[in-house]
């Protein structure tokens, strides 16, 4: 295809009437023409990724801004092939991702077939490059396999496709190229021993990789990927888009055959540790057998404890995960750090073993957790993972755990805190370390007051804190002196010891960004004009834009209505509009307006305004850029069983709700919370809803997760397995 032609293609599409990640997509024909020129391309092609597949994101412009750098690149009219060709692979791998999440709102659903229909196209348009020698060659025969593996493809042009592929896979010398046009017609159903007949080894391992990853497990081919595992590494690139490793690709793929051939291989590697570690993260059915794997290894005589604690920690906490991770902590002698994202933090394996535990209930957490804080120089910055790929400073961790106080915990935290500051004050978790320290009983943190006084020019909104907790009044000229400079954190540390008015209201001249919800909490007078009058400025008439802040209106709303009934009234229209939003903390506005009822603070018709607002939150999706709110339906539908009102909306509506909030990390609790409700409801609810949560505990796969992803979906199952053994017994 001429350039003319190329031009023509992209002109013909109206780019404004459609929208991209940053907007409408009108500048979508430059970027795309960029890719043509050498001083523009790298630029051309981040902005492609990030404006029409931001994250893997699909919008209407996605289908036709990759039909257009697909005809360039089948032209060879691009300055970087290769990663032009990685782009549509991108695509491609996007829009098998949607098929496979199980798609419901039509709008989404047309738009998904759509790219899978352009995929064809797209695979048409670069096939040309199968016979060329670069990387965009085997990208071009990988894009095969990846528009010609679904119902919609045209067989016409299946045929065509198959005829390319096998033509380049009898090339010789077999390299990378002839690898990919092998695995993608094995990929496709097509026969290859033509191809295989010279016995290329390189060419038979891509044709195994390519039958794991359809789901084959035929023992022949686990064991050809045992005894080939060096070349499998080689080949396994060649025939699959972005692969990081072998084990990790494998456990992505095939989580069976992961299990088995990553359990086979004689010394695994720190890869197949991962991989093994993927294996119990992505699915249930394997995840035991991968954990004896991992326990085997652990016991090996050299293994570095290090990469064991942090693979095991992953883990359901069974009694023999819990052991392990003893004997692990025991052998590690000192810290570590840990990258995030360009800055480098402080870690512990012994403290990361120890919050594995304390979270699975082993009393046996507290001895490794101060050793770390003991000997380890760095203790007073370090971080703990709590999740697969996330951190946090070890004190906050510590109280998100409700963690309990033991003598010996109490005097290793003061060894950390007398440890020198990092060189960055942005690593220092002395601050959380004193926050820890204040959540415990004043009894069982005696002689630590001395220490933390003294930290309070380092940390002194949690320091000030703590002196509060402990009703520290002979720190009141030292708190004042601090918070000479405005400091809110501290001038409330003061007013809540002294209780004196004047102290409060010194409070409220200083900048309380970030300190309204303290404040809101923590002030003693609730009759204080001029706190009230603080409130009201808080409630404002609309919606704050952020979720901190709209907490802070739902806390003043009902400030304002404890001290006068007639606020309620006044208050109503912010409190129905935080509501109508449907955004967070959506189940503390509901709960306020419940009071509020349950109070008759508000008229008759405001009482079935809210009940009518309830029932269309049930029936009716709202929604911000990625999606529906998935909380806000599951809180109504409680809300509206709280008032013994029936829920709206059919069975299937309501079994929707419930299934979706129990498969979001962050409404999981009210999913299953709604599900317990639901018991006692009407026999159609409960066999939609049976059928739905059926489903979600017989899968392989497991939920998703704000922590370490097998250890939560564990938790949840044991939650939901009751609930659904009563659905279905109804």
């Amino acid at each position: 295809m001429n350039s003319a032609h190329r031009n023509t293609r992209v002109a013909e599409i109206d780019w404004p009437t459609l929208e991209h990640a940053y907007g409408d997509a009108s500048d979508m024909p430059g970027w795309i023409e960029g890719l043509g020129d050498a001083e523009k391309v790298e630029e051309s092609l981040h902005e492609l990724w990030g404006a029409v597949l931001h994250q893997g994101t699909l919008y209407d412009s996605t289908a036709p801004a990759m039909t257009s750098i697909a005809a360039a690149l089948g032209a060879r009219q691009t300055a970087d092939a290769e990663n032009t060709a990685w782009l549509l692979l991108m695509f491609a791998d996007a829009v098998r991702d949607y098929e496979q999440v199980g798609l419901e709102d039509p709008e989404t659903v047309a738009l998904v077939r759509s790219a899978r229909e352009s995929l064809i196209g797209i695979a048409q348009l670069v096939r040309p490059l199968i016979s060329d020698d670069g990387p965009e060659a085997a990208a071009a025969a990988l894009l095969q396999a990846a528009a010609h593996t679904h119902p919609c493809a045209q067989r016409t042009v299946h045929s065509a496709a198959l005829d390319a592929l096998a033509a380049r896979a009898g090339s010789r010398p077999a390299g990378y190229v002839e690898q990919a046009c092998v695995a993608a017609l094995t990929t496709l159903g097509a026969d290859v021993s033509p191809a295989l007949a010279d016995g290329d080894p390189g060419l038979a391992m891509a044709a195994t990789l390519a039958r794991i990853a359809v789901g084959g497990n035929q023992t022949r081919d686990l064991d050809a990927l045992v005894t080939g595992w060096e070349l499998a590494v080689e080949v396994v690139p060649n025939i699959a888009f972005g692969v990081s490793t072998l084990p990790e690709w494998l456990s992505a793929v095939n989580s069976g055959a992961a299990a088995h051939v990553l359990a086979a291989l004689p010394v695994p590697d720190e890869a197949a540790i991962s991989g093994l570690v993927d294996v119990v993260i992505g699915s249930r059915s394997n995840a035991a057998a991968a954990v004896r794997r991992l326990l085997a290894v652990a016991a090996l005589p050299g293994t570095e404890p290090e990469t064991m604690i942090a693979a095991l920690r992953q883990c359901p906490p069974t009694p023999e995960v819990c052991d392990a991770l003893v004997a692990l902590a025991e052998q590690v002698t000192d810290g570590g750090t840990a990258t995030i994202g360009s800055s480098a933090f402080d870690t512990d394996a012994r403290s990361d073993a120890a919050f594995a535990l304390l979270r699975a209930g082993d009393g046996r957490w507290s001895r490794p957790m101060a050793q770390a804080l003991l000997t380890n120089p760095a203790a007073r910055g370090l971080i703990v993972a709590t999740s697969v790929s996330g951190r946090s400073a070890l004190g906050h961790a510590l109280i998100r755990e409700h963690a309990p106080s033991a003598t010996m915990l109490v005097a290793a935290i003061l060894q950390a805190l007398r440890r020198d500051p990092p060189a960055d004050p942005s690593r220092d978790g002395a601050g959380h370390l004193v926050t820890l320290l204040a959540s415990w009983p004043a009894e069982t943190v005696v002689g630590a007051l001395p220490q933390v006084r003294e930290l309070l020019g380092v940390a002194p909104k949690a320091v000030a804190d703590a002196l509060t907790a402990w009703g520290d009044t002979a720190s009141i000229d030292r708190l004042r002196e601090a918070g000479g400079s405005g400091d809110a954190a501290v001038l409330l540390a003061v007013a809540r010891l002294t209780m004196d008015r004047d102290d409060f209201h010194r409070v409220l001249d200083a900048d309380l960004r970030y300190m309204e919800s303290a404040v809101l909490e923590l002030w003693a007078d609730h009759t204080d004009p001029r706190f009230l009058d603080w409130c009201r400025s808080l409630v404002g008439t609309d919606p704050a834009a952020g979720v901190y802040q709209r907490g802070d209106q739902l806390t003043a709303l009902r400030i304002l209505a404890e001290a006068d009934s007639g606020a309620a009234v006044t208050g109503w229209p912010v409190l129905r509009s935080l509501i109508d939003a449907g955004t967070e903390p959506i189940e503390d506005a509901i709960r306020l307006a419940l009071d509020w009822r349950a109070q008759r603070l508000l008229p008759p018709e405001a009482h079935t305004d809210f009940e009518a607002l309830l029932a269309d939150l049930v029936v009716t999706d709202r929604t911000n850029y990625s999606g529906p709110l998935v909380k806000t339906g599951v809180a109504a539908a409680i809300a509206l069983l709280d008032l013994g009102l029936p829920l709206p909306g059919t069975p299937a509506r309501v079994a929707k709700l419930v299934a979706r909030a129990v498969t979001d990390e962050w409404a999981r609790d009210l999913g299953l919370r709604l599900a317990e409700r639901l018991t006692v409801t009407s026999a159609p609810v409960r066999r939609a809803v049976a059928k739905k949560l059926r489903s979600l505990v017989d899968r392989d796969e497991r939920f998703d997760s704000t922590g370490d992803i097998a250890v939560e979906d564990e938790r949840a199952l044991a939650r939901l397995r009751p609930i659904l053994h009563d659905l279905e017994a109804g």
